[in-house]
């Protein structure tokens, strides 16, 4: 038979025998410097390729930045240059609120008026009648007017006699919106004379002449000046304490007119009379 080496060519050369050893591993072609080489170049290759991805995705972040600034600062220009027409519109509510706060605390001057007029008697002259919505817009100087922080009438007149003062009061005292009557002063009108050339309408001699204040203390306007004032609500100051208006003397008779009681006197009060009590008022609900 024939005899055949199954040996490598590179493990034929070697010397034989039992002494004898192979080529060492890293002298051996393709030996461990191969794979320390090749894992150094992956290494490089994975630092290369993550320094670039790196730096793309910081671009990529640096150009959002950008984009975002830009989009903030096109925003704000706009804002800044519709600021005046935002600003007009907060003026424009401001002064609605405002004019409807006023319409709102006006008071009723035209139906009051109606009102004290349907409601005079017959027998009462009146040379003035100041209104005011406040105690200090009062140009009289009245401490009576001036006690109450509220819409108020100032009526000055004479009567043909005492009786019909008191039924003056009870009438205003029933107008709508009314609180409280107040009697400043009603004594005989001593500076006309006999010989005066002025013509009393209320009668000769020596009428009365009478000072009163009607307040409209439960209007919206009251209430509006006592919050802006910080006084308190006159409405809820108790009227108990005040005087009765029915106290005073009635007329001796009365006679309907147009719905309404109006009362006449039938005696002239003599002169050794008093004069009524002064700052006679008359509250309650009205």
């Amino acid at each position: 038979m024939r005899a055949v080496n199954l040996l490598t060519p590179d493990q034929r050369s070697a010397p034989k025998g039992k002494g004898s050893s192979g080529p060492s591993a890293v002298d051996a072609p393709g030996g461990i410097g191969a794979f320390v080489l090749l894992g150094t170049l992956a290494l490089c290759v994975a630092a290369v390729a993550g320094y670039v991805l790196s730096n793309n995705i910081v671009k990529e972040r640096t150009a959002q930045l950008a984009a975002v600034s830009a989009k903030n600062d096109a925003t704000v220009q706009k804002a800044t240059a519709l600021k005046p027409y935002a600003d007009f519109q907060s003026l424009a509510q401001d002064r609605a609120g405002t004019v409807q706060a006023l319409a709102s605390a006006r008071f009723d001057w035209e139906q009051t008026l109606r009102d004290i007029s349907r409601a005079m008697p017959k027998e009462v002259f009146l040379s003035s009648l100041d209104g005011t919505v406040g105690s200090g817009a009062s140009g009289s100087g009245s401490s009576l007017r001036g006690a109450v922080q509220a819409p108020a009438i100032e009526l000055k007149g004479c009567t043909k006699s005492q009786p019909a003062v008191a039924t003056l009061m009870s009438r205003m005292r029933n107008v709508q919106g009314v609180t409280r009557v107040t009697l400043a002063k009603s004594d005989k009108d001593t500076t006309s004379t006999a010989g005066s050339s002025n013509v009393n309408p209320c009668g000769k001699g020596s009428p009365p002449s009478f000072e009163m204040v009607v307040f409209f203390e439960k209007s919206a306007v009251a209430e509006a000046l006592a919050g802006a004032t910080g006084a308190v609500d006159p409405a809820a100051k108790d009227s108990a304490s005040s005087t009765d208006s029915g106290s005073s003397s009635t007329p001796n008779s009365s006679q309907s007119t147009n719905g309404q009681s109006s009362g006449s006197g039938s005696s002239q009060p003599s002169s050794g009379q008093s004069s009524s009590p002064t700052a006679t008022t008359t509250g309650g609900t009205p």
